[in-house]
């Protein structure tokens, strides 16, 4: 399986539009991974996981084909990880579309799309816009194809039905664990029994929140739930841990990350990373 890290930033992105903090004047200086798009991944060439605002730029940038995409996983319906509006151009008369997707969401992202139809065509149905939905509950694994998806329950956005995931490919398996802090122990529960060959980890809050576990996780919390793996033996020294999801409000830089987890063998995602599994 190849991951890729097509966007490494939490909503606002880095440098956030219109800020003027320090970190943001840094980046703009920096550039290269310092510059971060709202989150997204890129599994194999055909599974997406979330679809934000920065999709169109990513998808050019990182030469994502589009047309090789046949679902797309939402964690939850925040704006940063789902753009309705970008999916509204598959409708009839719009683009030239011939091929369904599958929207794979809990009943709020397909509830959030929904709504999104009716507020902005006359769209009353998800095949005008070749959009198969297929509902994603939490505990319950769902087979596509090769792959296999088990939602898990986020600690974020309380009342959105917010999701993480356990991903399994080609015998392959992956946690795509950002937009939630420390994990409800009814995640803990549903995978005790899992290995997995790489784990990608919540640092939002970076290192001016370090011991941040509501909602999105500080530095020390990533590793606290990284050596919680370890002990259950989710993970092995042989597995792929990286952090993602940053804030610019969290006062780190790519060096500043990287300087608190590579000695602790947790690696700093940076938009563009591509990962053999």
């Amino acid at each position: 399986m190849q991951f890729k890290f097509l966007g490494t930033a939490a909503a606002e992105a880095v440098p956030a539009l219109f800020c003027e903090c320090e970190y943001c004047r840094k980046a703009t200086i920096n550039k290269g991974k310092d510059i971060r798009r709202r989150a997204s991944y890129l599994l194999d060439d055909d599974t997406l996981v979330d679809f934000g605002p920065d999709a169109f730029h990513q998808s050019l940038l990182f030469d994502v084909d589009l047309l090789k995409i046949k679902r797309i996983l939402f964690t939850h319906c925040h704006e940063d990880h789902l753009n309705p509006i970008e999916l509204l151009w598959r409708r009839r008369g719009f683009s030239k579309v011939t091929k369904d997707i599958k929207i794979m969401g809990s009943n709020v992202i397909l509830a959030t799309l929904m709504q999104a139809y009716a507020k902005y065509t006359t769209i009353t149905s998800f095949d005008i816009a070749h959009v198969i939905p297929v509902m994603l509950n939490a505990g319950e694994p769902l087979t596509d194809e090769e792959l296999t998806v088990l939602p898990l329950p986020a600690n974020h956005a309380p009342g959105k039905n917010a999701q993480f995931f356990a991903i399994t490919k080609n015998g392959k398996n992956v946690l795509v664990g950002n937009d939630t802090g420390y994990f409800p122990d009814e995640s803990w529960d549903l995978i005790k029994d899992m290995k997995f060959d790489m784990v990608t980890l919540d640092g939002t809050m970076g290192l001016l929140y370090p011991d941040s576990r509501y909602g999105h996780m500080g530095v020390n919390v990533v590793v606290e739930v990284r050596d919680r793996l370890l002990e259950m033996g989710c993970i092995d020294d042989k597995s792929k841990v990286f952090v993602t999801h940053f804030s610019h409000n969290g006062n780190s830089l790519q060096e500043d990350l990287e300087a608190f987890f590579l000695p602790k063998n947790i690696t700093v995602a940076y938009d563009g990373l591509t990962v053999e599994i």
